[in-house]
């Protein structure tokens, strides 16, 4: 062996050595931008949501990357549709994560989709930030990678039942569509309305993608409620509204506020005078908040604006940046491991951001105040201190009536 082929055999074997972890496995080039996933239904029920996530989550990296990025890095979104459909939801995920190299994915608006990308998540080691409520999605061994921005079923279904017993709601029956979210709610929905005096005269469940749901109303109405809990998505709420008015109830009908508020849909599909007068609840930036109004600002909405999960996703979008940057690292269990100390400490509350990376590289103490709501992180990965705001439609548009915690 000559001089001139060592010397070749030894850069190789440089070159080699400079492209493998200590794992054995192939590093990755650590001054490239960071890439965060996003993952919206822009189809399907969640449809209506799909751009207002897409453009908080835009609107959260603009505000990281202009105060410098983390790590020294610019953070860089990509957008994929989940159609709000699980196997699409799983197919994008896996393509997120295994050919765009994301080291996170945020949005994921149905629980359904959370509940199958969840596992995958886990596998590959990255963070999973959801806006699903079902209880599911945070329960069993999280490994610090999956987080809720939104509330879970049982508040959910708790604040309605303490809605229904302030408006002074005595007999109610239940409409459910059955799919994990919605279930989640209806318990503890029972439970609390129940334990204020309330009673339950009915319940009834049906399936998504029916040809009618007249059957359905037909028998709920039956029973004569004075209030009816229509725990479903925007395009069935709207076909029972129009089937219970057409069989004469006078009544009063609760819905999510995903489906009656949905950025005017509802509202579009049954018209005013079907609307009118529908209550809906949900989890809301309904206080002052430094990060609310910056995200408003963000995406040119006025004030009073409710954009409740495009405040989801803004808060997701700057945890898990805030997150990298305190952990140094983009390692999704020690990214995740940084999650609740942003939030649950005892420092001065900060809103702005830009505001909170320079407090985190200065080394002073702080707690990042989110768009959505001023949240605690609890063990699981839960949001505890939430508000929810308790609305109802007048000639086409929600008005805010009452905060319930």
């Amino acid at each position: 062996m000559n001089l001139v082929e060592l010397t070749r055999r030894s850069l190789l074997g440089a070159a080699i050595a400079a492209t493998v972890g200590a794992s054995g496995l192939p590093a990755f080039a650590q001054d490239g931008p960071i890439k965060l996933g996003l993952l919206a239904p822009f189809s399907g029920s969640g449809g209506p949501y799909g751009k207002e996530e897409e453009e908080a989550a835009k609107a959260a990296v603009a505000v990281i990357n202009g105060a410098g990025g983390v790590l020294g890095r610019q953070l860089e979104l990509v957008v994929a549709d989940d159609e709000t459909q699980p196997t699409a939801g799983v197919a994008a995920a896996r393509k997120l994560i295994d050919v765009d190299k994301v080291v996170s994915i945020s949005g994921v608006w149905s629980s359904a989709v959370a509940l199958a990308v969840k596992p995958i998540a886990i596998e590959k080691g990255v963070i999973l930030t959801s806006n699903g409520s079902a209880d599911e999605i945070t329960q069993g061994d999280n490994k610090n990678l999956v987080w809720r921005f939104q509330t879970n079923g049982k508040d959910w279904g708790d604040a309605f039942g303490k809605a229904f017993l302030k408006d002074g709601v005595k007999t109610a029956s239940i409409l459910v569509l059955q799919t994990p979210f919605t279930l989640s709610t209806i318990q503890p929905f029972r439970d609390t309305f129940t334990a204020g005096g309330g009673q339950i005269l009915e319940q009834v469940n049906f399936n998504p993608n029916q040809p009618s749901y007249r059957v359905e109303v037909d028998k709920i109405l039956a029973s004569e409620p004075e209030a009816l809990f229509v725990a479903a998505y925007v395009n069935e709420l709207s076909a029972v509204v129009k089937e219970a008015y057409r069989n004469g109830f006078e009544g009063t009908i609760y819905a999510y506020g995903n489906a009656a508020g949905s950025n005017g849909q509802f509202v579009a599909n049954v018209g005013k005078e079907l609307a009118e007068g529908v209550h809906h609840t949900q989890h809301v930036p309904v206080e002052k908040s430094e990060a609310y109004a910056l995200y408003l600002d963000r995406i040119g909405k006025p004030e009073g604006t409710v954009m409740s999960f495009g405040a989801q996703v803004f808060d997701q979008i700057v945890l898990t940046a805030l997150a990298i940057e305190k952990a140094g690292s983009t390692e999704g269990a020690k990214v995740g491991a940084a999650f609740p100390g942003l939030v649950n400490g005892d420092g001065p509350s900060i809103g702005d951001p830009a505001k909170a990376l320079e407090a985190l590289r200065s080394g002073n103490p702080f707690r990042y105040s989110g768009a959505a709501s001023d949240f605690r992180f609890e063990a699981n990965g839960d949001q505890s201190n939430l508000a929810y705001g308790h609305f109802i439609i007048k000639d086409g548009e929600s008005v805010l009536v009452d905060v319930i915690r």
